[in-house]
């Protein structure tokens, strides 16, 4: 196996760093990464080894990258095509990242592999990360890949709506939305919110109960309707190959019956004629970062996918 560091420009030309794992047999096959909301592969090297070990050994390549919603806040580099040394910056991170911008950040990384020669691509994601796959999925508009693998898809709304309580949930529906409309977008919340710290359009985005981050509303299928928009509406949406899979453990896999619930509010609530059960799987005595099961999740994956 052959590890190097790269970097690419998004379509919107903001430089993300990343990590290609190559097996030592030449191929045109390659997974790309989606991490999680706030996370980053350099956060995770055991996990993202074991995935491009367990893929480089069946002969796919391996394409980690940090998204712009790396972090909690950061800023980024926005490369002039005109003029290299214009060092413009932007804010970025999860406390200002949209869920639309994946578009960018994917067909940036794509664009990038196919420049190496790449021409069969899969795409991966992990928590905050299978929410993009089901994003890009609804609005790209030259989809390349012929796989995905949702790993700890997990329910973003549903999850503060019950821990934080309605009356603190809507208030800070409220006050991002009255900032946005009032041109303010990056106005950060309070601490009297429900996402202090993060940017009002970054907390509208996330939070929106009909927005397009509400992709996994596992507290909705099983307690109260938060929003009105149809329930798993953009994962209904998915006609490729799909792997779903879920920590046995997994913190977030938001119902009473924990993973196991989870993944069967998603088995019944595909409309994809091409996933069977063996397209569901739990990882035994994993958690939603699969820590401590980094080898098992992986190897499951590479089986999968080759």
């Amino acid at each position: 196996m052959k590890l190097e560091f790269g970097s690419f420009l998004a379509t919107d030309n903001v430089k993300l760093p990343g990590l290609l794992y190559q097996p030592d047999k030449p191929t045109d096959k390659v997974a790309v990464w989606l991490h999680g909301l706030a996370s980053s592969i350099f956060y995770t090297p055991t996990w993202m080894n074991a995935i491009g070990t367990a893929l480089t050994d069946q002969g796919i390549a391996f394409w980690a990258f940090n998204n712009r919603g790396a972090y909690e806040s950061k800023q980024l580099r926005v490369v002039n095509p005109n003029d290299p040394t214009d060092n413009q910056r932007i804010q970025a991170g999860a406390n200002f990242e949209l869920i639309a911008d994946c578009v960018h950040d994917i067909d940036g990384a794509v664009k990038y592999l196919q420049s190496k020669g790449f021409k069969e691509f899969y795409l991966l994601g992990h928590s905050s990360g299978a929410n993009k796959i089901c994003a890009y999925d609804n609005l790209a508009k030259d989809n390349p890949f012929s796989k995905y693998v949702m790993a700890g898809p997990g329910d973003d709304v549903g999850i503060p709506f019950a821990e934080s309580g309605s009356k603190k949930f809507w208030k800070t529906i409220d006050y991002a939305a009255a900032a946005v409309s009032d041109e303010k977008p990056l106005k950060i919340l309070p601490k009297t919110t429900v996402l202090p710290g993060f940017s009002a359009q970054s907390a509208w985005d996330l939070l929106n109960p009909d927005g397009q981050y509400n992709t996994f509303p596992f507290y909705e299928a099983t307690h109260e309707r938060i929003g009105s928009k149809e329930l798993f509406k953009e994962y209904k949406a998915i006609t490729r190959p799909t792997l779903v899979i879920l920590g046995e453990e997994d913190e977030y896999a938001f119902t009473a019956g924990g993973s196991q619930a989870a993944l069967n509010l998603l088995m019944a609530n595909t409309s994809n004629q091409m996933l069977k059960v063996n397209d569901f799987m739990l990882v035994p005595f994993a958690d939603h970062s699969f820590h401590e099961a980094e080898e098992t999740f992986a190897q499951k994956v590479a089986d999968w996918l080759a």
